[in-house]
């Protein structure tokens, strides 16, 4: 399937340039990302048309959640979580592609309005310990910006955006098995002389499938007899181990 989209692009675009008079078509591969319990992860194609010469920026966002981050120190020998900052609507998925540096596209003060790359996300604290210094905050940003890196969430390189010709062009997109489920944007900026020419938003679904899917809706349409389940099903456990236990030990 992704070698016929490869195949068929060229010539879908052409015939896209041709219907439209917009500056800049962009599509995917596919509408959404679909989770089951297989999921390792899935790769996307962006790809699109321009009408006139320019760089472009891709910018992908997973849904907003207030998020905790917690500083961890040793107590008596013993690490343990100390401060505590909440950060509210965080991106729970972020990655930026482009043609070039993107601070050789745009000037800083539009990079940091458009919030393009993790350390101009603009992240504000919800919630925060009463003596936090300005520097502290921007720790604990760091550290937050730092655990989603490590878990795959937010982008460490920029991806690449490949051109074709003067007028096409195509970047992967790539989604770990971690990802959160919602509707993601991905937004493809135009950019000639330091300026943004044109602005095209993109909507993606990400969701579960299958008995995960029905196991998530219960979950969430029924939180207080899924925990009530979860407890039961706990405690049948740990009964059952228990005999078996005793039962060998005779």
């Amino acid at each position: 399937m992704a070698r016929l989209v490869r195949l068929a692009l060229p010539l879908f675009l052409l015939c896209v340039t041709a219907a439209h008079a917009d500056d800049l078509d962009v599509d995917l591969s596919k509408p959404d990302v679909r989770l089951n319990v297989s999921f390792k992860g899935s790769e996307l194609l962006l790809f699109g048309a321009k009408d006139i010469f320019g760089d472009l920026i891709v910018v992908v966002r997973g849904p907003n959640k207030d998020t905790s981050v917690r500083l961890k120190e040793k107590v008596f020998g013993i690490w343990a979580s100390t401060d505590e900052v909440i950060f509210s609507d965080t991106p729970t998925f972020y990655a930026v592609a482009a043609t070039q540096p993107v601070q050789d596209l745009l000037p800083e003060h539009v990079l940091q309005s458009e919030r393009i790359g993790t350390t101009r996300l603009g992240l504000k604290a919800l919630s925060k310990p009463p003596t936090a210094s300005a520097k502290t905050i921007d720790d604990f940003n760091a550290g937050f910006i730092r655990n989603m890196v490590a878990k795959n969430l937010y982008a460490k390189n920029l991806g690449t955006i490949r051109q074709i010709g003067k007028q096409l062009f195509r970047t992967d997109l790539w989604f770990p098995s971690n990802v959160s489920v919602g509707e993601y944007i991905v937004e493809t900026y135009l950019v000639l002389d330091g300026q943004i020419e044109t602005k095209r938003t993109t909507y993606l679904r990400v969701h579960k499938v299958g008995i995960e899917a029905k196991i998530y809706d219960f979950a969430h349409n029924f939180a207080f007899i899924y925990g009530l389940l979860a407890i039961i099903i706990a405690m049948a456990c740990g009964w059952s181990a228990n005999a078996i236990f005793l039962k060998r030990g005779r």
